[in-house]
């Protein structure tokens, strides 16, 4: 038997493989893909009933029957495959097959018939000589001359639709008219080498490497971050809009009292005034400090506690309890944050206590109107700041009560003894005490008959999911694929670190921007790798020596670090380069240092 039946086997081999690759995972139902499968399926069946002819003709009895339709099928599955091609052709050829394809596939079955019938009714002819085993006559001349139509049919639709065809889409085509022609000369001369399944496994193989497929797991991935990004966005917008009217409405008061306390004569009145101000002044303050100063956040200054807990499902516990305890003449309403992560590392039942007691002082206070428990949270290099508020429609707290609480001192709170009591049920100025133990502040604004919001902002450690580990993972990938520089900025002027950053990603820099010193800081500490990193000289936070300092305490820390100073510091340049600065930009010739600075590291 000749030895280019080993073609064949080593074909099946390879298409099986393939096969298994394939639907070894879910992909999308696409159109492609489905004509892909098919073309799959003609070229398996092909080559086991090519090799299946090849062994009849060899081992069975001359004008066997079985033989004869073995190689019939075999030519039909070769027409089966080429017309597959045909319709891969159509669909890549135009933007709106989906919409054609419903009348293209009764033609190609038509024509699948039309030479089926053609390839039946004409006889086919078996060769067995020594070393030479194959098939020939009109039915496989039919194949051939059929075949040498569609490819010239292809050839057509490319050139006619050359610039709608993506261009790697063409490469198993012309690959297939090369090597077929190849192939077809060959056999012609020496009809005994049995190519043409090999060849068409060939190109099966480059149409694999050529559609689109996208594995459908990463897909739904990539929806479900879609979904959550959006959500996230959502409840930021949500809640810088309650922050943006939660700082207006103190300014505007402070600007009300200003106004009258000018025409006030009575020193009473004006120092009741100057409280208010006062009092509203701390609020505004404790705001914009200690909720929204989001470069203050960081893992350091944490209590790191090895229990991790459910945010969602603590605050579900503790709002189910209480609208069990809730009057009907008192709506509960209740909100937490999507952005808020899964899992936190913290005192759960102390944080439980702290929330259940604010709970119980706004149901006390409140006979009838609403009680809301509202929790958000923003989220920084593996920190979570619940921002957790507890307001209520009740009868409120005069200044007096409120500012007893606030100017709490140390030795005041040190005094409150709060040694196996746990879950009891706290006054505020215990409660002021429990969160500070968690590592957290306490704010409270009230007003007579108006109602009471008490406010604790309480930074947690973030528990790192399996999602957190495959987007490390996907990172790490991302930066062995990609070999663009990684650049860190720190200038806490917004337009000139937009500037810089369009500088660098002229080069083809991977950016990162930052306001604050800290997050620099933060990023290192978190391992995030860069191949420079560029600090404003001075910022409002930190200034980029002070950013050097920290940094250098890292021991595995060896990135480059260039300063960005002005003209009139100039004279000083050589002392930072002793501080241990890798280089020095003068920030008036900004874009030619960068591009000294980009050739240079």
């Amino acid at each position: 038997m000749l030895s280019s039946i080993y073609f064949q086997i080593c074909s099946l081999f390879f298409i099986v493989l393939l096969i298994i690759i394939y639907f070894s995972k879910q992909r999308l139902k696409t159109l492609e893909n489905s004509i892909f499968i098919g073309t799959m399926f003609a070229n398996l069946f092909a080559i086991i009933f090519d090799i299946a002819s090849v062994f009849g003709i060899y081992y069975l009895e001359e004008g066997s029957i079985i033989t004869y339709f073995l190689g019939k099928i075999y030519l039909l599955c070769i027409v089966v495959w080429v017309l597959t091609l045909c319709l891969y052709i159509f669909v890549i050829s135009y933007k709106e097959a989906k919409k054609k394809i419903k009348k293209v596939i009764p033609i190609l079955m038509i024509l699948f018939l039309i030479v089926g019938i053609i390839i039946f009714a004409l006889p086919i002819y078996f060769t067995n000589e020594p070393y030479k085993i194959y098939s020939s006559g009109p039915s496989v001349q039919v194949v051939y001359n059929f075949t040498a139509i569609c490819i010239f049919f292809w050839i057509f639709m490319i050139i006619k639709n050359f610039k709608n065809i993506k261009k790697r889409k063409c490469i198993p085509i012309i690959f297939y008219v090369i090597t077929g022609s190849l192939s077809a000369l060959l056999q012609s001369s020496m009809p005994e080498v049995l190519l043409v399944s090999f060849v068409e496994t060939f190109v099966t193989f480059l149409m694999y490497f050529t559609i689109e497929n996208p594995d459908v797991q990463l897909v739904r991935e990539l929806y479900r971050n879609r979904k959550l990004i959006e959500k996230s966005n959502q409840d930021t917008s949500n809640f810088l809009f309650r922050m943006t009217q939660e700082i207006k409405r103190p300014v505007k008061d402070i600007m009300k009292v200003s106004s009258d306390l000018e025409s006030y004569k009575d020193i009473k009145e004006i120092k009741k005034g100057i409280k208010y101000i006062k009092n509203t002044s701390v609020n505004l303050d404790y705001l914009i400090n200690d909720a929204l100063d989001v470069s203050s956040m960081t893992t350091k200054k944490l209590k790191i506690y090895d229990s991790r807990y459910n945010p969602n499902n603590i605050f579900k516990e503790i709002a189910y309890k209480f609208e069990k305890q809730v009057d009907s003449n008192i709506k509960f309403n209740y909100s937490i944050s999507s952005a808020i992560p899964s899992y936190l590392y913290g005192d759960s039942i102390k944080l439980k206590q702290a929330i259940s007691s604010i709970l119980d002082s706004a149901l006390n206070h409140t006979e009838s109107g609403e009680i809301d428990l509202d929790i958000s949270g923003i989220i920084k290099y593996g920190v979570c700041r619940l921002i957790i508020n507890i307001s209520d429609t009740g009868s409120g707290m005069s200044i007096e009560e409120v500012n007893d609480i606030l100017s709490m001192n140390s030795e005041e709170l040190a005094s409150i003894d709060l040694r196996n009591r746990d879950g009891e049920i706290l006054k505020l100025k215990e409660v002021k005490k429990l969160v500070s133990l968690l590592g957290g502040n306490l704010m409270v604004k009230s007003e007579d008959n108006i109602g009471t919001t008490v406010s604790v902002i309480l930074e947690q450690k973030i528990v790192e999911s399996e999602d957190k580990e495959i987007s490390k993972k996907l990172e790490s990938y991302e930066q062995s694929l990609y070999h663009n520089q990684r650049v860190m900025v720190v200038d806490d002027d917004a337009k000139e670190l937009a500037k810089i950053t369009s500088f660098l990603e002229s080069h083809d820099a991977e950016v990162s921007g930052s306001l604050f010193g800290r997050d620099v800081i933060e990023k290192i500490s978190n391992n995030i790798k860069y191949d420079l990193i560029l600090l404003d000289d001075e910022t409002n936070t930190y200034s980029a020596l002070d950013v050097l300092k920290e940094l250098k305490k890292n021991k595995k820390f060896n990135t480059p670090v260039v300063i960005m100073i002005n003209d009139n510091k100039e004279f000083i340049k050589l002392h930072y380069l002793q501080d241990g600065f890798a280089d020095v930009i003068m920030k008036s010739k900004l874009e030619s240092e960068i591009n000294r600075i980009m050739k240079r590291f």
